[in-house]
């Protein structure tokens, strides 16, 4: 097989690249971070999808998130490779986990026909195209870097990568597996104390089934007691159903001649009929006439009859209103009264009495006695003046005489600080008095014109008034009020008059227009009231009830037609008088006449009573029917329990030769891969000694390999058998390199890649030498892929001369 392009569209840190690779050896060098060991995985995820081996259940692995794209929608990818000479190509979606093969020449979708996968349905092309699951992959063709661990830690490591290979180098014939899938059969079916396994459960199942059979022997014997009670009741119920036919029959007798009876009876209904009919037939020409239509006409009679009375009374009532209008003698005066226009007597009467009620108010606010106070007041406030101007001069001259004391005595000058103290003090209250002077003097002047001017306005307005009685003829007010309460009520006499005249016009008015609706509302009705006893065939009101009265009898006749008719078919029934005729046509007079009269009631009872009787000897033999059938169901299990022992019997002896047959394969299989071991291991021995005695230059040359593939390595001096965890790590590496690079050759032969990811980190530049050269030659027949962080793999390659193709991932 060779790989040849690998396409990631979306997978990991790579975006739609590319990477071609050839035949023999190919080096992909990148520094760290650069994608070395993505595109490593990308190889692995597009063969086995980075499921895990050996789950029933699809789950991923966690390389499945860890390359998962964090800024694209896709994951995804491409890979193309040749196998067996023909080209194909992998597509898949990692998101859906969707895979896709084709046949890269004819486009062919292949995909249905590969392998399935081992337990999920799973398309797994890797399993298809390398015949080995994803652990055998991992642990053979592709080598990661396994961690420069030290001492024990590194190699239990490697062994525990190792470990899921098969011990007889094949997982599908795995020794360990199949030792393992019998232990867990043997754990499966249990032993005979492990109730909840198939084994255990089928002897707890056998011991419920003999216990089973033995109550149904039981069950029969009760079976057997009821079908004979079961019998001896059926004959009864038999006997029994006889004699209850034979009262049923007389009873049957009985209804003939009452048939005979409904008979005679629906022939005199139908006389009674005959004669209905002839009754029915003279009233027919009655039929039509309308209740509704008469009830109608004697509401239309009364209202017709009301609206003549109401038209009469319109009448006199015009009559009388026009009588009492002409006795109204309306003068024509221009408006005027007693000679006087009321209108400006009733102006100038509003003006008087505004004029009287300003009067009022100047009388009110007479200030005449106020003014007399504030004078008398002024008199007094002006006596206390020149009293205080008296004082003050009396002072003053006190003080001066006191001054004038000092040229006698210089002493005495202390008499004139009192005058003079008291002069201050009386010339300041007399400038307050004089203050108070001035203001009530002001006040005064004030109040005296306004007297002065109420006096003159009191004045004019007497003399307005006094024209207005001259004006009207009037000496007083008493005069003026009586004269404009005599043309006030004459000339409210006069407005009603006016007012009644207008009232009576609009009144007749009216009346005449009521008149006129009434009467032509009057001429409808005789005209609708006409029309009803016309459609009706009668002249008046009377006639129409009596022909009502007819019609009231033929609908009488009706109804008695009607029930007579309802009688007869109740008598009737479902059957016809033919067949009522016709039935009883086949027997003659002789045998009505020698029928015994029956009382059908006291047949009846006796009949209930029986089949009373009869019912609980039915539900006692539906019981026993019951009992029987279901005791017939536990009986027919006797054979089934029977055939179920049996069945069980044989399960449990199959359990047993499978216990049997386990233990006796688990020997043998111990025993064969031993043998196989025996062959197989020495060709293993000699690989891997082969091998690691080419990389390590001849230091080591036997290596000793086990059943669990766990290695030992002999010391070329002492011979003595080394630990593999004694070693140094980069000897350890060599040493599971070439184990796994033996199995492989082993298993498959040469035909595979190899590819490997920086798993020469460990070895020194003489090994690495060693192992290089040794891959150069393989190349010539297998491709391998070599994934390295480091220059010194190319510079040992270039100094050997050896061809390669160089991918640079930085």
């Amino acid at each position: 097989m060779i790989l040849k392009e690998l396409n990631l569209i979306s997978f990991g840190k790579f975006q739609k690249e590319r990477f071609n690779l050839e035949k023999g050896l190919n080096i992909l060098y990148g520094e760290n971070e650069s994608g070395k060991t993505t595109i490593h995985n990308f190889i692995d995820g597009m063969f086995y999808g980075f499921l895990k081996p050996y789950a029933k259940k699809r789950y991923y692995l966690e390389e499945y998130e860890k390359y998962k794209p964090w800024n694209a929608n896709q994951y995804m990818g491409i890979l193309k490779f040749l196998k067996d000479d023909k080209k194909y190509r992998i597509e898949r979606n990692f998101n859906k986990g969707e895979v896709k093969v084709y046949d890269e020449l004819t486009g062919e979708d292949i995909t249905d026909k590969i392998d399935n996968g081992e337990k999920v349905k799973v398309h797994l092309p890797g399993l298809y195209f390398f015949d080995f699951n994803t652990t055998v992959y991992k642990n053979t063709i592709s080598i990661k870097q396994l961690g420069n661990k030290i001492d024990s830690t590194l190699s239990t490591e490697v062994k525990d990568r190792l470990a899921n290979i098969s011990t007889s180098l094949d997982d599908e014939i795995s020794v360990k597996h199949a030792i393992s899938n019998l232990d867990k059969k043997l754990d499966k079916i249990g032993t005979d104390k492990a109730y909840t396994k198939p084994y255990g459960s089928s002897i707890v199942k056998l011991n419920k089934l003999k216990e089973k059979r033995k109550l149904a022997l039981e069950k029969q014997k009760e079976y057997n007691n009821s079908i004979d009670e079961f019998n001896v009741l059926k004959d009864k119920i038999e006997y029994e159903e006889g004699k209850i036919q034979q009262l049923k029959d007389q009873i049957q007798k009985a209804k003939i001649l009452e048939k005979k009876k409904k008979y005679e009876d629906i022939l005199n209904l139908k006389e009674e009929i005959k004669t209905v009919d002839e009754e029915i037939e003279k009233l027919k020409p009655y039929s039509n006439l309308s209740l509704d239509d008469y009830e109608i006409s004697l509401r239309l009679e009364n209202h017709k009859d009301s609206l003549t009375r109401e038209i009469k009374e319109l009448l006199s009532k015009i009559s009388s209103m026009e009588l009492e209008l002409s006795e109204f003698n309306i003068e024509k005066d221009n408006g005027t009264i007693r000679g006087l226009n009321p209108e400006e007597l009733f102006r100038d009467m509003n003006i008087y009495n505004e004029m009287e009620d300003k009067k009022n108010k100047l009388i009110l606010n007479n200030q005449q006695n106020r003014l007399e106070i504030l004078k008398r007041e002024f008199k007094m406030i002006e006596d206390k003046a020149n009293k205080s101007k008296i004082k003050s001069n009396i002072l003053i001259l006190l003080t001066v005489i006191a001054l004038g004391l000092i040229l006698i005595n210089p002493i005495l000058a202390i008499l004139a600080l009192p005058f003079a103290g008291l002069y201050f003090v009386s010339r300041k209250s007399r400038g307050a008095i004089l203050n108070e002077v001035d203001d009530l003097n002001r006040n005064i002047q004030k109040i005296a014109l306004e007297e002065e001017k109420r006096k003159k306005e009191l004045r004019g307005l007497e003399e307005e008034q006094k024209n207005l009685l001259i004006k009207y003829n009037c000496s007083s007010k008493l005069e003026l009020n009586r004269l404009y309460d005599n043309i006030r009520l004459d000339q409210i006499n006069k407005n009603q008059r006016f007012k009644t005249i207008s009232q009576l016009e609009e009144d007749i008015e009216k009346s005449k227009l009521i008149l006129k609706t009434k009467k032509k509302e009057r001429e409808s009705i005789i005209y609708k009231l006409e029309n009803i006893l016309h459609k009706n065939n009668s002249n008046n009101l009377n006639e129409f009830k009596e022909g009502l009265d007819k019609k009231r009898n033929y609908d009488s006749l009706l109804r008695d037609r009607k029930g007579k008719i309802e009688i007869i078919e109740k008598i009737l029934g479902n059957t016809t008088l033919e067949e009522l005729k016709m039935q009883l046509s086949i027997y003659d007079n002789e045998y009505f006449e020698s029928m015994e009269m029956v009382d059908i009631s006291e047949v009846k009872t006796q009949i209930n009573i029986k089949e009373e009787s009869l019912s609980i000897d039915r539900n006692i033999c539906s019981r026993l029917e019951e009992r029987i059938f279901n005791l017939n169901q536990e009986v027919k299990l006797l054979i089934d329990i029977g055939e179920e022992i049996n069945r069980v019997k044989k399960e449990i002896q199959h359990y047993e030769n499978k216990i049997k047959s386990i233990k006796i394969a688990k020997s043998t299989i111990d025993s064969i891969s031993q043998e196989i071991h025996n062959q197989f291991a020495p060709r293993i021995n000699r690989e891997v000694s082969k091998l690691i005695n080419y990389i390590s230059g001849g230091k080591y040359e036997q290596v000793k390999v086990n059943d669990d593939l766990n290695i030992a390595i002999e010391n070329p001096q002492t011979k003595a058998i080394i630990d593999v965890d004694s070693l140094s790590g980069g000897t350890i590496d060599q040493l599971y390199f070439a184990l796994r690079f033996s199995v492989i050759s082993s298993m498959k032969g040469d035909n595979l890649p190899l590819i490997l990811d920086d798993c020469f980190i460990q070895y020194d530049d003489e090994r690495l030498e060693n192992i290089l050269n040794f891959l150069g030659n393989m190349s010539q027949s297998k491709q391998i892929l070599l994934f390295t962080c480091h220059h010194r793999e190319k510079q040992i390659l270039d100094k050997l001369g050896l061809k390669y193709n160089m991918i640079n991932l930085s």
